[in-house]
Protein backbone atom coordinates (compact mmCIF):
# COMPACT_ATOMS: atom_id res chain seq x y z
CA UNK A 1 0.00 0.00 0.00
CA UNK A 2 1.59 3.25 -1.07
CA UNK A 3 1.60 6.29 1.18
CA UNK A 4 -0.27 8.20 -1.49
CA UNK A 5 -2.97 5.55 -1.68
CA UNK A 6 -3.37 5.56 2.09
CA UNK A 7 -3.66 9.34 2.15
CA UNK A 8 -6.33 9.18 -0.56
CA UNK A 9 -8.37 6.72 1.54
CA UNK A 10 -8.17 9.05 4.56
CA UNK A 11 -9.25 12.08 2.50
CA UNK A 12 -12.22 10.12 1.12
CA UNK A 13 -13.23 9.11 4.64
CA UNK A 14 -12.87 12.70 5.87
CA UNK A 15 -15.10 14.08 3.12
CA UNK A 16 -17.73 11.38 3.65
CA UNK A 17 -17.82 11.77 7.43
CA UNK A 18 -17.95 15.57 7.32
CA UNK A 19 -20.98 15.53 5.03
CA UNK A 20 -22.70 12.84 7.09
CA UNK A 21 -21.98 14.60 10.39
CA UNK A 22 -23.59 17.86 9.27
CA UNK A 23 -26.74 16.13 8.02
CA UNK A 24 -27.02 13.94 11.13
CA UNK A 25 -26.51 16.95 13.39
CA UNK A 26 -29.34 18.84 11.75
CA UNK A 27 -31.62 15.80 12.10
CA UNK A 28 -30.68 15.34 15.78
CA UNK A 29 -31.50 18.97 16.56
CA UNK A 30 -34.82 18.79 14.72
CA UNK A 31 -36.03 15.46 16.16
CA UNK A 32 -34.33 15.25 19.58
CA UNK A 33 -33.29 11.66 18.86
CA UNK A 34 -30.59 10.26 21.18
CA UNK A 35 -29.60 7.65 18.61
CA UNK A 36 -29.17 10.31 15.94
CA UNK A 37 -27.21 12.51 18.37
CA UNK A 38 -24.92 9.55 19.12
CA UNK A 39 -24.42 9.05 15.40
CA UNK A 40 -23.67 12.78 14.98
CA UNK A 41 -21.01 12.67 17.71
CA UNK A 42 -19.60 9.51 16.13
CA UNK A 43 -19.26 11.14 12.71
CA UNK A 44 -17.67 14.33 14.04
CA UNK A 45 -15.22 12.26 16.09
CA UNK A 46 -14.36 10.32 12.92
CA UNK A 47 -13.67 13.64 11.14
CA UNK A 48 -11.31 14.69 13.91
CA UNK A 49 -9.62 11.29 13.78
CA UNK A 50 -8.97 11.57 10.05
CA UNK A 51 -7.43 15.02 10.58
CA UNK A 52 -5.16 13.56 13.29
CA UNK A 53 -4.14 10.78 10.91
CA UNK A 54 -3.21 13.33 8.25
CA UNK A 55 -1.10 15.17 10.84
CA UNK A 56 0.59 11.90 11.75
CA UNK A 57 1.27 11.05 8.10
CA UNK A 58 2.87 14.44 7.49
CA UNK A 59 5.08 14.23 10.58
CA UNK A 60 6.05 10.62 9.88
CA UNK A 61 7.23 11.62 6.40
CA UNK A 62 9.73 14.15 7.82
CA UNK A 63 13.33 13.40 6.80
CA UNK A 64 15.81 11.80 9.17
CA UNK A 65 17.74 14.09 11.50
CA UNK A 66 20.76 13.76 13.76
CA UNK A 67 18.46 13.09 16.72
CA UNK A 68 16.31 10.65 14.71
CA UNK A 69 18.71 9.01 12.23
CA UNK A 70 16.17 6.35 11.22
CA UNK A 71 13.44 8.87 10.52
CA UNK A 72 10.12 9.66 12.21
CA UNK A 73 8.06 6.78 10.85
CA UNK A 74 6.74 5.62 14.22
CA UNK A 75 5.19 9.00 14.95
CA UNK A 76 2.25 7.91 12.81
CA UNK A 77 1.58 5.12 15.31
CA UNK A 78 1.60 7.63 18.17
CA UNK A 79 -1.06 9.73 16.46
CA UNK A 80 -3.07 6.58 15.80
CA UNK A 81 -3.11 5.93 19.55
CA UNK A 82 -4.46 9.47 20.00
CA UNK A 83 -7.17 8.61 17.46
CA UNK A 84 -8.10 5.50 19.46
CA UNK A 85 -8.37 7.58 22.64
CA UNK A 86 -10.56 10.15 20.90
CA UNK A 87 -12.82 7.40 19.57
CA UNK A 88 -13.14 5.91 23.05
CA UNK A 89 -13.87 9.14 24.91
CA UNK A 90 -15.41 11.36 22.24
CA UNK A 91 -17.49 8.66 20.60
CA UNK A 92 -18.03 5.73 22.94
CA UNK A 93 -18.32 7.40 26.34
CA UNK A 94 -20.36 10.34 24.99
CA UNK A 95 -22.85 7.96 23.32
CA UNK A 96 -23.13 5.84 26.45
CA UNK A 97 -23.85 8.92 28.55
CA UNK A 98 -26.50 10.23 26.16
CA UNK A 99 -28.10 6.80 25.91
CA UNK A 100 -28.23 6.41 29.69
CA UNK A 101 -30.01 9.77 30.02
CA UNK A 102 -32.58 8.80 27.38
CA UNK A 103 -33.19 5.40 28.97
CA UNK A 104 -34.05 7.08 32.26
CA UNK A 105 -36.00 9.89 30.60
CA UNK A 106 -37.48 8.49 27.37
CA UNK A 107 -39.36 10.86 25.09
CA UNK A 108 -41.03 10.69 21.70
CA UNK A 109 -39.20 12.19 18.73
CA UNK A 110 -40.33 15.67 17.82
CA UNK A 111 -42.14 16.41 14.59
CA UNK A 112 -40.22 18.22 11.86
CA UNK A 113 -41.52 21.10 9.73
CA UNK A 114 -39.99 21.26 6.26
CA UNK A 115 -41.21 23.80 3.67
CA UNK A 116 -44.42 24.32 5.59
CA UNK A 117 -45.17 20.59 5.88
CA UNK A 118 -45.04 18.63 9.13
CA UNK A 119 -43.40 15.18 9.14
CA UNK A 120 -42.84 12.65 11.93
CA UNK A 121 -39.27 12.92 13.23
CA UNK A 122 -38.61 9.24 12.70
CA UNK A 123 -39.19 9.60 8.94
CA UNK A 124 -36.33 12.10 8.67
CA UNK A 125 -34.09 9.91 10.82
CA UNK A 126 -34.73 6.78 8.76
CA UNK A 127 -34.06 8.63 5.50
CA UNK A 128 -30.80 10.12 6.79
CA UNK A 129 -29.65 6.81 8.27
CA UNK A 130 -30.22 5.12 4.91
CA UNK A 131 -28.30 7.81 3.00
CA UNK A 132 -25.51 7.75 5.60
CA UNK A 133 -25.24 3.98 5.25
CA UNK A 134 -24.68 4.29 1.51
CA UNK A 135 -22.01 6.97 1.99
CA UNK A 136 -20.22 5.04 4.76
CA UNK A 137 -20.33 1.95 2.56
CA UNK A 138 -18.53 3.86 -0.19
CA UNK A 139 -15.73 4.85 2.19
CA UNK A 140 -15.47 1.30 3.54
CA UNK A 141 -15.22 -0.18 0.02
CA UNK A 142 -12.51 2.36 -0.90
CA UNK A 143 -10.45 1.19 2.08
CA UNK A 144 -11.15 -2.46 1.25
CA UNK A 145 -9.83 -2.00 -2.30
CA UNK A 146 -6.64 -0.49 -0.89
CA UNK A 147 -5.91 -3.53 1.28
CA UNK A 148 -2.83 -5.45 0.16
CA UNK A 149 -3.72 -8.58 -1.77
CA UNK A 150 -3.32 -11.85 0.04
CA UNK A 151 -5.05 -14.89 1.38
CA UNK A 152 -6.96 -14.98 4.62
CA UNK A 153 -9.89 -13.31 6.31
CA UNK A 154 -10.48 -9.57 6.49
CA UNK A 155 -9.30 -9.61 10.10
CA UNK A 156 -6.04 -11.35 9.19
CA UNK A 157 -5.41 -8.81 6.41
CA UNK A 158 -5.97 -5.97 8.87
CA UNK A 159 -3.64 -7.60 11.39
CA UNK A 160 -0.92 -7.90 8.74
CA UNK A 161 -1.34 -4.28 7.65
CA UNK A 162 1.19 -1.79 9.05
CA UNK A 163 -0.60 1.26 7.66
CA UNK A 164 -2.89 3.01 10.22
CA UNK A 165 -4.28 5.26 7.51
CA UNK A 166 -5.85 2.13 6.07
CA UNK A 167 -6.94 0.05 9.03
CA UNK A 168 -8.24 3.02 11.06
CA UNK A 169 -10.64 3.86 8.23
CA UNK A 170 -11.70 0.20 8.04
CA UNK A 171 -12.29 0.08 11.80
CA UNK A 172 -14.19 3.37 11.87
CA UNK A 173 -16.31 2.79 8.78
CA UNK A 174 -17.06 -0.77 9.87
CA UNK A 175 -18.18 0.53 13.26
CA UNK A 176 -20.21 3.25 11.53
CA UNK A 177 -22.08 0.71 9.39
CA UNK A 178 -22.89 -1.43 12.44
CA UNK A 179 -23.98 1.66 14.41
CA UNK A 180 -26.21 2.87 11.56
CA UNK A 181 -27.88 -0.52 11.40
CA UNK A 182 -28.51 -0.45 15.16
CA UNK A 183 -29.97 3.06 14.98
CA UNK A 184 -32.14 2.20 11.98
CA UNK A 185 -33.57 -1.04 13.41
CA UNK A 186 -34.28 0.35 16.88
CA UNK A 187 -35.75 3.58 15.48
CA UNK A 188 -38.24 1.58 13.41
CA UNK A 189 -38.99 -0.76 16.35
CA UNK A 190 -39.55 2.25 18.58
CA UNK A 191 -42.12 3.66 16.15
CA UNK A 192 -43.90 0.33 15.71
CA UNK A 193 -44.04 -0.56 19.42
CA UNK A 194 -44.27 2.94 20.87
CA UNK A 195 -41.40 2.14 23.24
CA UNK A 196 -39.46 5.40 23.27
CA UNK A 197 -36.86 3.81 25.52
CA UNK A 198 -35.48 2.00 22.46
CA UNK A 199 -33.99 5.29 21.27
CA UNK A 200 -31.81 5.43 24.38
CA UNK A 201 -30.94 1.73 24.09
CA UNK A 202 -29.77 2.35 20.52
CA UNK A 203 -27.42 5.07 21.79
CA UNK A 204 -26.07 2.71 24.47
CA UNK A 205 -25.40 -0.02 21.90
CA UNK A 206 -23.68 2.44 19.56
CA UNK A 207 -21.48 3.60 22.43
CA UNK A 208 -20.59 -0.02 23.22
CA UNK A 209 -19.63 -0.65 19.59
CA UNK A 210 -17.35 2.40 19.58
CA UNK A 211 -15.68 1.40 22.85
CA UNK A 212 -14.96 -2.11 21.53
CA UNK A 213 -13.54 -0.74 18.26
CA UNK A 214 -11.38 1.77 20.18
CA UNK A 215 -9.94 -1.06 22.30
CA UNK A 216 -9.19 -3.18 19.21
CA UNK A 217 -7.56 -0.21 17.48
CA UNK A 218 -5.46 0.57 20.56
CA UNK A 219 -4.22 -3.01 20.79
CA UNK A 220 -3.29 -3.19 17.09
CA UNK A 221 -1.46 0.14 17.22
CA UNK A 222 0.33 -0.77 20.47
CA UNK A 223 1.76 -3.86 18.76
CA UNK A 224 3.04 -1.77 15.84
CA UNK A 225 4.46 0.93 18.10
CA UNK A 226 6.45 -1.64 20.07
CA UNK A 227 7.74 -3.09 16.81
CA UNK A 228 6.31 -6.02 14.85
CA UNK A 229 8.36 -8.47 12.81
CA UNK A 230 7.76 -9.28 9.15
CA UNK A 231 7.64 -13.08 8.81
CA UNK A 232 7.51 -12.84 5.02
CA UNK A 233 10.73 -10.81 4.76
CA UNK A 234 12.32 -12.94 7.47
CA UNK A 235 11.73 -16.16 5.50
CA UNK A 236 12.92 -14.60 2.24
CA UNK A 237 16.19 -13.31 3.74
CA UNK A 238 16.90 -16.67 5.40
CA UNK A 239 16.41 -18.51 2.12
CA UNK A 240 18.54 -16.09 0.09
CA UNK A 241 21.31 -15.95 2.70
CA UNK A 242 21.58 -19.73 2.75
CA UNK A 243 22.21 -19.69 -1.02
CA UNK A 244 25.22 -17.36 -0.78
CA UNK A 245 28.58 -18.97 -1.62
CA UNK A 246 30.63 -19.36 1.55
CA UNK A 247 27.75 -19.12 4.03
CA UNK A 248 27.87 -22.16 6.31
CA UNK A 249 25.00 -21.11 8.55
CA UNK A 250 22.29 -18.50 9.06
CA UNK A 251 22.48 -17.66 12.73
CA UNK A 252 19.65 -15.19 13.04
CA UNK A 253 17.40 -12.88 11.03
CA UNK A 254 15.51 -10.11 12.82
CA UNK A 255 13.00 -7.82 11.11
CA UNK A 256 11.23 -4.87 12.69
CA UNK A 257 8.55 -2.63 11.22
CA UNK A 258 9.09 1.04 12.00
CA UNK A 259 6.24 2.39 9.92
CA UNK A 260 4.27 1.83 6.69
CA UNK A 261 6.81 0.88 4.05
CA UNK A 262 9.69 1.03 6.56
CA UNK A 263 11.40 -2.17 7.76
CA UNK A 264 14.79 -2.75 9.37
CA UNK A 265 16.55 -6.08 8.80
CA UNK A 266 19.36 -7.48 10.99
CA UNK A 267 21.19 -10.60 9.80
CA UNK A 268 23.87 -12.72 11.48
CA UNK A 269 25.72 -15.16 9.17
CA UNK A 270 28.44 -17.74 9.76
CA UNK A 271 30.88 -17.56 6.85
CA UNK A 272 33.53 -20.03 5.76
CA UNK A 273 36.75 -18.99 7.48
CA UNK A 274 38.67 -19.52 4.24
CA UNK A 275 36.88 -16.60 2.52
CA UNK A 276 38.59 -13.26 2.09
CA UNK A 277 37.12 -10.01 3.38
CA UNK A 278 36.38 -9.00 -0.20
CA UNK A 279 34.39 -12.18 -0.87
CA UNK A 280 32.31 -11.61 2.27
CA UNK A 281 31.65 -8.02 1.26
CA UNK A 282 30.47 -9.08 -2.18
CA UNK A 283 28.18 -11.68 -0.60
CA UNK A 284 26.69 -9.08 1.72
CA UNK A 285 26.12 -6.70 -1.19
CA UNK A 286 24.46 -9.45 -3.24
CA UNK A 287 22.12 -10.32 -0.35
CA UNK A 288 21.14 -6.71 0.19
CA UNK A 289 20.62 -6.11 -3.54
CA UNK A 290 18.26 -9.06 -4.05
CA UNK A 291 16.35 -8.33 -0.85
CA UNK A 292 15.80 -4.66 -1.63
CA UNK A 293 14.73 -5.55 -5.16
CA UNK A 294 12.01 -7.80 -3.73
CA UNK A 295 11.08 -5.56 -0.79
CA UNK A 296 11.62 -1.82 -1.49
CA UNK A 297 10.10 -1.10 1.96
CA UNK A 298 13.40 -2.01 3.64
CA UNK A 299 14.80 1.12 5.28
CA UNK A 300 18.07 -0.35 6.57
CA UNK A 301 19.73 -3.76 6.30
CA UNK A 302 22.65 -4.74 8.51
CA UNK A 303 24.59 -7.98 8.02
CA UNK A 304 27.23 -9.17 10.46
CA UNK A 305 29.72 -12.04 10.22
CA UNK A 306 29.67 -14.14 13.34
CA UNK A 307 30.66 -17.63 14.39
CA UNK A 308 27.69 -19.96 14.75
CA UNK A 309 28.44 -20.57 18.43
CA UNK A 310 28.53 -16.85 19.21
CA UNK A 311 25.70 -15.90 16.85
CA UNK A 312 23.05 -18.23 18.23
CA UNK A 313 19.67 -16.48 18.65
CA UNK A 314 18.80 -15.24 22.10
CA UNK A 315 15.90 -17.33 23.53
CA UNK A 316 12.57 -15.51 23.37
Amino acid sequence: MSAGGSTRVVFIALGVNLGIACVKGAAALLTGSAAMLAETVHSFVDCGNQLLLLVGMKRAAAPATKEHPLGHHRELYFWTLVVAGALFVGGGVASLHEGWEKVWHPAAMEEVRILGHVFPGWCLNVAILGISGCMEGYGFLAAMKALPSGKGSLWSLIRRSTDPGLFVVLFEDGAALVSLMIALVLTILGVVTGWHILDGIASLLIGLVLVVVAVLLTNETRSLLVGESSPEIDAFVRAEAAKLPGVVGVNEVVTETRGPGSVIVLVSLDWDDALTAGQVERGVSALERVTRARYPSILRMYVEAQDRRDGAPVPI
